[in-house]
């Protein structure tokens, strides 16, 4: 069950929690971009598979729904059971720099949304951000730059709202797609990264429908 605390790096979750992240082996991330006040969307996507990952990443444009998320974790043990311990977030160019929410959680009741992020899982540095500040709808050269200030061979990101798996070079780019908004001819999607000592492996899952029954969601191919 997920520790309602946001730590001094931004990351919600125990010390312990954070610290297992890095040491886990084969973690398991939900990563989910875009969500745009879709709150019903993100819960039938943690409800379903939340408790098999061993953490969340929302990678922006999601304030209003990370902040449902939130309190409804809060009123209910239930629902704070189903999200994976680690809770890591950035602040997508719809999003504030601080939301409020109505328990203490670190700073009172406000929760902070760093422009980017690096979360050790398995011993790698995963680089997140949103990406409108590195103008990812024109290229990667500045997003990997930052990767490489930050240790990182690996970066995620969203804004775009189209899914990508992309190498270049010593880099891998990953955008899960949004669960509510695609565009570019993709499905709503998001994705399950699997985190190897060497290597980070991509499902990507479309939703086929906007009930969110268990069969509503398939694997596919995303932009590579």
């Amino acid at each position: 069950m997920i520790e309602l605390v946001q730590n001094s790096n931004s990351i919600i979750g125990s010390a312990q929690a954070v610290k297992a992240l890095a040491a886990k082996e084969k973690a398991r991330i939900l990563t989910v971009s875009d969500t745009h006040g879709d709150w019903r969307g993100l819960m039938r996507i943690v409800k379903q598979f939340g408790p098999e990952c061993d953490a969340l990443f929302l990678l922006g444009d999601c304030n209003r729904d990370l902040a449902e998320l939130l309190e409804l974790a809060n009123e209910d043990k239930k629902i704070r059971a189903l999200i994976p311990p680690v809770l890591a977030f950035v602040r997508g160019n719809g999003d504030p720099s601080y939301f409020p929410v109505s328990f203490y959680i670190g700073d009172r009741g406000n929760i902070h949304m760093p422009d980017s992020l690096v979360v050790d899982v398995n011993g790698q540095n995963i680089y997140l951000t949103h990406g409108h500040l590195q103008g990812v709808d024109f290229g990667y050269n500045k997003l990997g730059l930052e990767a490489t200030l930050n240790k990182a061979k690996y970066a995620l990101h969203g804004h775009t709202h189209v899914p990508v798996y992309e190498q270049r070079g010593n880099f891998v780019f990953i955008n899960p797609g949004s669960i509510s908004r695609p565009r570019g001819g993709s499905p709503s999607s998001f994705a399950i990264l699997t985190v190897e000592k060497t290597f980070i492996d991509a499902a990507f899952l479309r939703i086929n429908d906007n009930m969110g029954e268990a069969s509503s969601y398939s694997i596919f191919n995303p932009i590579c």
